[in-house]
């Protein structure tokens, strides 16, 4: 019930397993049910005005973490001597940063208040988004973008910490499923926005845009957020945890991406690989060992938390980073103009959009499961139709259009809802701490396909680079089936047991 929380991101307690093994056999649409069976409680308006607020903002986050894309090339001539890999690593840190610093934003809001990182990370993101507008070189851009995926972090998990509290029980997945879209809508959105901003004033101006936007923002959650009580009896901030997180994510990537520089088999690539696979173990042991770890992988003995967020993962390489191929696809491969390829693009959020707004609603009612199951497919076929009907030939309604609409479709139907499914298998304590994980593990995911496009992607251009797309595309397309089988994995009735 809404007097029953807040929301917080608690101390770490010894989660319960969620049953024996027996319970594995019960059907898995058996969470299907809704919370609070058919009958839907009322929200107030200040709920929607705060969810509003929230939503928009993240929206601001998911605009940014892809509207680059559209403007690669732009950005590379106008840096002298800049390459593609350069440029990439601009896109790859956006998510690198927002991963790594995700966790920690999320136990700084607990301590200082959540309503007050949110308002400091919307200052911050205006900040950052100037000095990207006029950097002068590329590292200055690149450092930029590193402090606006920190100001991100510091939005996302504060966000919805501030509005889940004031929607019943039964309109939880709603509220959750709209702000889990709102960012990847805002990055679906981001490429067709950006080529008219790109075709007016420039790809400066791309950047410069999110300033007052943020700002305005700032704004609006003076007037419409509160501030929520922060919690009593605190730990020590985890900081081995954030910065072994923080190195192990940077080491995997700069192998993936400079692997294609170094060679995948030279003694640098191999120390950079070894370097991040020993600190991810060293997080992964500390967050075990610390009374207040970044993440909670205890919440991984919920199997409706472990599975949700398997998926999370293995889609989310996917459905961030091929909004970089698109774009270079269109642009390289057919040769259209920039307006064209913003407009193309668009049709995805345009599919996703609606269906994210009716499942979300519809989850409500039959429950997330079946719906999750469903989408994630359709997925696979949309990258499947991609990989085979994509070629040198411009057929823009029958070749490209079916497999992006198809796609944004099927996301709207599934991965809004996964969160959802996670937060059923928790107490209301653990709320912000399952969806930082979850958020954690979609910008992870995210900057491992990034690297992975600017690894495989080495030729863009003409008909020789048809072989290249043909591999990112199976790349994504093995991503994808995996998050689409692990959907599969029974997950049972949600079991809650109040932990000690």
């Amino acid at each position: 019930m809404r007097r029953q929380i807040p929301v917080v991101l608690s101390a770490v307690r010894e989660i319960a397993p969620i049953g024996d093994s027996g319970d594995s056999s019960v059907a898995a649409n058996q969470a299907d049910i809704p919370a609070s069976g058919s009958k839907l409680q009322p929200v107030s308006p200040r709920a929607w005005r705060a969810l509003w607020v929230a939503s928009l903002a993240t929206v601001l986050v998911g605009f940014n973490s892809t509207a680059t894309n559209i403007a690669l090339d732009d950005i590379q001539r106008g840096f002298t001597g800049a390459s593609a890999a350069d440029i990439g690593w601009g896109v790859a840190g956006f998510f690198i940063g927002t991963a790594a610093f995700l966790p920690l934003a999320g136990r700084l809001a607990d301590r200082i208040g959540r309503k007050r990182i949110f308002q400091l990370g919307l200052l911050l993101f205006a900040v950052s988004a100037f000095f990207s507008a006029t950097a002068g070189t590329v590292i200055t851009l690149n450092l930029s973008r590193v402090l606006q995926a920190f100001a991100g972090a510091a939005i996302l998990p504060s966000s919805l910490a501030l509005v889940l509290p004031l929607f019943p029980e039964s309109r939880r997945t709603s509220a959750v499923g709209l702000w889990s879209a709102a960012g990847p809508l805002g990055a679906g959105i981001a490429p067709g926005v950006a080529a008219l901003i790109l075709d007016a004033a420039g790809w400066r101006m791309v950047y410069m845009v999110s300033a007052p936007v943020a700002l305005l923002m700032f704004w609006a959650g003076q007037s419409v957020l509160k501030e929520l009580p922060t919690p009593p009896d605190q730990q020590k901030l985890d900081i081995v945890g954030a910065a072994a997180g923080t190195l192990a994510i940077a080491a995997v990537v700069t192998a993936i991406m400079q692997g294609r520089v170094w060679g995948y088999s030279s003694a640098m690539t191999v120390a950079v690989a070894a370097v991040g696979i020993g600190a991810f173990v060293l997080f992964i042991s500390n967050s075990f060992r610390h009374p207040e770890p970044l993440l909670n992988l205890h919440l991984f003995r919920r199997r409706g938390v472990m599975v949700s967020n398997l998926v999370n993962f293995m889609v989310g390489i996917t459905s961030q980073s091929i909004w970089i191929v698109w774009p270079l696809f269109m642009k390289n491969v057919w040769n259209f103009t920039t307006l064209q390829v913003g407009l193309g693009v668009t049709l995805g959020p345009l599919a996703a959009g609606p269906s994210t707004l009716i499942f979300s609603r519809l989850a409500d009612r039959i429950g997330s499961i079946g719906l999750c199951r469903l989408g994630t497919a359709l997925q696979v076929f949309a990258v499947t139709w991609h990989l085979s009907m994509l070629g040198t030939e411009i057929n823009f309604w029958t070749d490209f259009a079916p497999g992006i609409m198809l796609y944004g479709f099927g996301w709207g139907m599934s991965i809004p809802l996964l969160n959802g499914v996670a937060l059923q298998w928790v107490e209301e304590k653990y709320y912000g701490e399952t969806n930082g994980l979850f958020s954690t593990l979609r910008y992870a995911s995210a900057a491992i396909g990034t690297a992975a496009v600017f690894a495989i992607l080495t030729t863009n251009s003409g008909a020789e680079a048809l072989p290249y797309y043909d591999r990112i595309l199976g790349f994504f397309l093995v991503a994808s089936a995996l998050g689409a089988i692990a959907m599969w994995i029974p997950i049972g009735r949600p079991s809650i047991t109040e932990t000690k």
